[in-house]
């Protein structure tokens, strides 16, 4: 799948889930500030170092900025509320749902009508305390996969498993309150929740060179993906196609 330029306007679809691509660093965090809610600044300025306040800054004001495009009104206008553990929705429109993650200068932003979803992206990197990590977070079967693999290629695959897992506890609202292993995952030759037993779709995504993603939606649907180019109104596409880390 390619990352696409999206069409203008923009509008949700209860069948599809738009993925859309952010590159942090873009653009200076002035662009967005703006548009951040009183709350947003306050959790914005508790971040001791001034590289992760920026990320934050840019990736919430850009997901103002996707959203405000299905719901018709300026990235400043969209409010959320946040559910029992802290998993925000739109007020403006409760039946768009969304789902947003980031690592390192790279986030991905799910964006759903009618339907439970969740999107988790990490970071390619060396995982210390890796073997009681992976007895912490894997079932037997994945740790069985895991034991056939080289060192490297078994880091990145559990990194795999983590986002799949993660996403589906997302698109639940739970987050890391409900344990990894709760969750089984298969990768090959197709990608799939093995249990809890229910319909959801699991989809591995190829966001950059570097990093591993997932998607989990409560029903099959069509994923589109698109680049977010930018904080300026109207402005779409240009992201950085090539970039690596």
């Amino acid at each position: 799948m390619t990352w696409l330029s999206p069409p203008d306007p923009i509008t949700p679809n209860p069948d599809q889930i738009h993925i859309w691509r952010i590159w942090l660093g873009q653009q200076s965090p002035l662009t967005y500030q703006s548009c951040l809610s009183a709350e947003e600044h306050t959790r914005a300025n508790r971040f001791k170092f001034d590289r992760d306040r920026t990320r934050f800054i840019q990736s919430r004001g850009s997901l103002r900025h996707i959203l405000s495009r299905y719901l018709g009104c300026s990235a400043a206008e969209v409010t959320f509320t946040y559910g029992e553990y802290g998993k925000p929705q739109v007020s403006n429109d409760p039946t768009l749902t969304f789902n947003l993650s980031h690592s390192e200068d790279l986030a991905l932003c799910a964006v759903g009508y009618h339907q439970r979803l969740g999107i988790d992206l990490e970071h390619l990197r060396s995982l210390t305390h890796f073997e009681s990590l992976s007895r912490r977070c894997l079932c037997d079967s994945e740790l069985q996969a895991l034991s056939t693999l080289a060192a490297p290629e078994a880091q990145q695959q559990f990194l795999q498993y983590w986002t799949c897992k993660e996403a589906y506890l997302k698109a639940l609202g739970c987050g890391l309150t409900q344990s990894l292993q709760s969750v089984e995952v298969q990768l090959t030759p197709v990608a799939k929740l093995l249990s809890p037993a229910h319909s959801w779709q699991l989809k591995i995504l190829d966001p950059a060179p570097g990093f591993v993603a997932a998607v989990v939606s409560a029903k099959k649907v069509q994923i589109t993906q698109y680049e977010w180019g930018g904080g300026e109104v109207g402005r779409w596409g240009g992201g950085p196609l090539s970039k690596q880390f």
